[in-house]
C-alpha cells in the first residue's frame, strides 16, 4: 500500500497503523504503531453490510478463552472520515508459522528442527483441542487449510483468517463460501460453496486431513498410489474417496506411498479414526469428533518410545521398531534429520576395565598341591598287636638259623677232612629243611605278608586319588590360563575399539558432502513437485518403476520407462538439478546424526558385547578356583578314610620292622 488510511475505533480513538506484515486475496494485515499485542486487518474493498454485521457478531462472542485460540476479531475499525467499517483488530501472533511449516518435512527442518514426531503429536492434540473449542461456541472453521492454522515452537495452536469462519447466533448463519480443495471433503468436491451452510462433519474432515498429516510426513490422505486406469485429478481422488491407507484400499485401486508410516505404525483404533474420516461413509456425519481424536492420540503420545539408535526419532511401542529407521534403512527420506541435535561419541569405559583388570589381578593361580598330612587322623593309630607266639617263633627259627649257620661254618674245614665238609653239608641240608618249615609254618610269616598287603593296598588307593586330584587341578590350571588369556584379549579389544571409532567416524565425515546431497534428495518427493508435463499418471508410472524421490531420478533409467521421451527426461532433470542448487554443505551439520548415532551405537553395542564377554570371562576366572576346590573337597572323605588305612598299615608294619629278626629274614617290602 502506498498510504496507510486514517482509522478509528468504535470510540473514534485513532489507531496509527504501522507497516505491513501479510497480504491476501481480501486484505492486508498490518501492524499498529507502539503496539506489539494486536494487529489490523483491513480489507482491499468495502466490507459489505452482511460482512460487517458478522464482524460485530464476532467481536461480541470474543472472551479471553477464545483468544488463547485465534486471532479473533476483538473491535472493529472504521475509516476516519465516512464511519464505514473497514476491518477489525484482532491479537498479534508472535512466533508462529503456518502448520504446514510442520508437517513438511523440508520446511519442518527449516522452521522447527528440533521437532520429532513426538512434537507432531502433541500439536495434533492441541489442533484437536482447538477445534473442539471452536465447535462449543457454535462456530465452524470451514475454511480448514495449510496456512489459517498456526503453530509455535511449543506446539500451540491459534486460527487465524477467522473472519471466514462460519458463524451461527440466535438462528441467524454467517457462511463460509471458500475452501481449499485438498480440505474440502468427498461430497464438497466440484461443488459451488456458495450460499452453503456448513456442518461439523465437513470441518472434522478438514482436521483429519491435517492430524493425518501431522502423523503421516506430510503426505496427504489420499496422496497414494493409483493402480487404476486413466489420470484422475487429486480432487477427483478425494471425490471418489480412494482413500490411500487401511485393509481396504486395495479394492478402490490404491496403496500407501512409498517411504511413508503405514497402518502398522500407528495404534488400530487410530487406524479406524482415519477410515472414519476418509473412507465412504464418512459423508453420512460418521466422521470422528474432535473429543474422539483427543483420547485416541493421548493415548498414542503415552505409547511413544525413543529410538535406540537416533534419539531424534520417537514412535509407537506397538510397531516394536522404529519407523523412521526403517524408511531410511530402504533409500527412503531421514525425515528427522538432525532433530536430537549433536550426539555423544563412543569412548571405551575405562572405569569398568580397570575394575576387570583389578580383578583379573586377584585372580591368581591357586596351588592346590596335595598335602596328606592335612587329612591324618586327629589320633594317631595304635599298632595293631603281634599274634601270640611270635616271639617263640622266631627264637627258634633264630637257632635254627644259627645252627645252620655253624654247619655251613664247618664246610670249609673239609681239606682236613672230606667227613667234616660232608656232614656240615648234611647237617645245614636238614636244619634248613627243618628253619624252612618252620619259617612257613609260622603264624607270625603270614602276618607279615598280611600287613604288606594292607599297606600296599592302602597305597595304591591313596596313589589313585592323587592322581584325581592332580588331574583336577590340571585341568584348573589349563582352564586359568586360557580364561585368563581370553579376559586379556578382550580387554586389548575394547582398547582397539577407541581408534577403530575414530577411523569410521573419518571416513563418514569424507563422506559427509556426498551424503548430504542424497539426503537432501531423497526429502523431496516426485509425488509433491510441481515438474511441467509431469502430472499424476505419469507419476505413478515412475512410482512403479521405483523411482519416488530426486535421488532415484537419472538419464538411463528415465529414457528406459516406456513413453518417457527426450522432453520428459529433460523435464525430470531439469528438476532434479534445481533441487541440487538448493542444497547447501555445512561442515559443522554434515554427518548426519543418524549416521553418527549408528556409528556410535555400533561401537557402544560392540563395547557393551565385549565388557558383557569380558565380566562372564571374569566371573568365569573367579569361579575356577571355588569349584576346583569344590571338586577337591568332594575326594576328601575318600582320602581321610585311605590316609587313615595308609597310616594304620604303616603303623602295623612299623611295629614288626623295629629290630624284628623275622622281618628282615622274610624280605623288606
Amino acid at each position: 500500500m502506498k498510504s496507510l488510511p486514517s482509522l478509528i475505533d468504535k470510540n473514534g480513538q485513532p489507531i496509527p497503523l504501522d507497516r505491513e506484515l501479510a497480504s491476501g486475496g481480501e486484505g492486508v494485515v498490518l501492524t499498529i504503531l507502539n503496539n506489539n499485542k494486536l494487529v489490523a486487518k483491513l480489507y482491499h474493498r468495502q466490507p459489505s453490510d452482511q460482512t460487517a454485521e458478522k464482524l460485530a457478531t464476532m467481536v461480541s462472542l470474543a472472551n479471553p478463552e477464545l483468544l488463547k485460540l485465534a486471532a479473533w476479531p476483538i473491535g472493529l475499525l472504521y475509516h476516519a472520515q465516512s464511519r464505514q467499517v473497514a476491518g477489525f483488530l484482532m491479537p498479534r501472533l508472535n512466533e508462529f508459522q503456518p502448520i504446514q511449516q510442520l508437517y513438511n518435512p523440508i520446511q519442518r527442518l527449516r522452521c522447527f528442527p528440533r521437532a520429532g514426531w513426538n512434537f507432531q503429536v502433541r500439536a495434533a492434540i492441541n489442533l484437536a483441542s482447538a477445534f473442539e473449542e471452536i465447535h462449543k461456541i457454535g462456530c465452524l472453521i470451514g475454511d480448514v487449510n495449510q496456512s489459517n492454522i498456526q503453530v509455535s515452537i511449543h506446539a500451540v495452536i491459534r486460527f487465524i483468517d477467522c473472519d471466514s469462519f462460519q458463524v451461527q447466533v440466535n438462528g441467524k448463519a454467517f457462511l463460509c463460501e471458500v475452501g481449499v480443495a485438498h480440505y474440502l471433503p468427498p461430497e464438497l468436491q466440484n461443488k459451488s460453496l456458495h450460499g452453503l451452510l456448513r456442518n461439523e462433519n465437513h470441518d472434522r474432515f478438514g482436521l483429519a486431513v491435517l492430524i493425518y498429516q501431522l502423523l503421516f510426513a506430510g503426505r496427504h490422505p489420499y496422496a497414494g498410489v493409483y493402480h487404476g486406469a486413466g489420470d484422475p485429478s487429486f480432487e477427483q481422488l478425494i471425490a471418489d474417496f480412494r482413500f490411500a491407507q487401511g485393509p481396504l484400499a486395495h479394492t478402490w485401486k490404491m496403496s500407501p506411498p512409498p517411504h511413508t508410516p503405514t497402518f502398522v505404525d500407528i495404534p488400530p483404533d487410530l487406524g479406524n479414526l482415519f477410515r472414519r474420516a476418509f473412507e465412504r461413509g464418512s459423508e453420512k456425519n460418521t466422521r470422528p469428533s474432535p473429543t474422539e481424536w483427543l483420547m485416541s492420540l493421548k493415548r498414542l503420545e503415552q505409547s511413544l518410545v525413543v529410538c535406540a539408535i537416533d534419539t531424534g526419532h520417537t514412535y509407537w511401542r506397538g510397531a516394536h521398531s522404529c519407523v523412521w529407521c526403517r524408511l531410511g534403512a530402504h533409500g527412503g527420506p531421514e525425515y528427522y534429520f538432525g532433530v536430537a541435535g549433536d550426539v555423544a561419541t563412543f569412548a571405551v569405559d575405562e572405569v569398568k576395565l580397570h575394575e576387570v583388570l583389578r580383578r583379573l589381578r586377584e585372580c591368581g593361580l591357586f596351588d592346590f598341591r596335595l598335602a596328606r598330612h592335612r587329612f591324618v587322623p586327629p589320633q594317631s593309630p595304635k599298632a595293631t598287636p603281634l599274634p601270640q607266639g611270635a616271639q617263640e617263633s622266631q627264637s627258634a627259627i633264630f637257632i635254627l638259623t644259627v645252627v645252620i649257620c655253624l654247619c655251613l661254618f664247618a664246610v670249609p674245614f673239609g681239606i682236613i677232612h672230606w667227613a667234616i665238609c660232608l656232614g656240615g653239608v648234611l647237617c645245614a641240608s636238614v636244619f634248613g629243611i627243618w628253619l624252612a618249615i618252620a619259617f612257613w609254618t609260622a603264624p607270625y610269616y603270614w602276618e607279615i605278608r598280611r600287613r604288606r598287603v594292607a599297606l600296599k593296598d592302602a597305597t595304591i588307593a591313596f596313589e589313585k586319588i592323587e592322581a584325581t586330584w592332580k588331574s583336577i587341578v590340571s585341568r584348573y590350571q589349563r582352564a586359568h590360563y586360557d580364561t585368563s588369556k581370553s579376559v586379556q584379549t578382550l580387554i586389548t579389544q575394547c582398547y582397539e575399539l577407541a581408534s577403530q571409532y575414530q577411523i569410521e567416524l573419518k571416513e563418514l565425515t569424507i563422506k559427509a558432502e556426498e551424503m548430504g546431497r542424497l539426503r537432501h534428495l531423497r526429502l523431496h518427493l516426485i509425488a509433491d513437485a510441481d515438474i511441467p508435463q509431469i502430472g499424476t499418471r505419469r507419476k505413478q508410472i515412475l512410482a512403479s518403476s521405483r523411482m519416488f524421490t530426486a535421488a532415484d531420478i537419472n538419464d538411463q533409467n528415465v529414457r528406459n520407462i516406456k513413453g518417457f521421451a527426450d522432453v520428459l527426461t529433460s523435464q525430470l532433470l531439469y528438476w532434479k538439478n534445481q533441487v541440487q542448487q538448493q542444497f547447501h554443505f555445512d561442515p559443522a551439520t554434515a554427518v548426519s546424526v543418524t549416521d553418527k548415532r549408528s556409528l556410535t551405537a555400533k561401537f557402544r553395542n560392540q563395547h557393551q558385547q565385549l565388557l558383557a564377554s569380558v565380566n562372564h570371562e571374569i566371573t568365569k576366572l573367579e569361579s575356577l578356583a571355588p569349584e576346583c576346590q569344590a571338586s577337591l573337597n568332594k575326594l576328601t572323605p575318600d582320602l581321610q578314610r585311605v590316609v587313615a588305612r595308609c597310616e594304620q598299615a604303616e603303623a602295623d608294619m612299623k611295629i614288626i620292622c623295629n629290630n624284628n629278626y623275622f622281618y628282615y629274614l622274610s624280605g623288606k617290602y
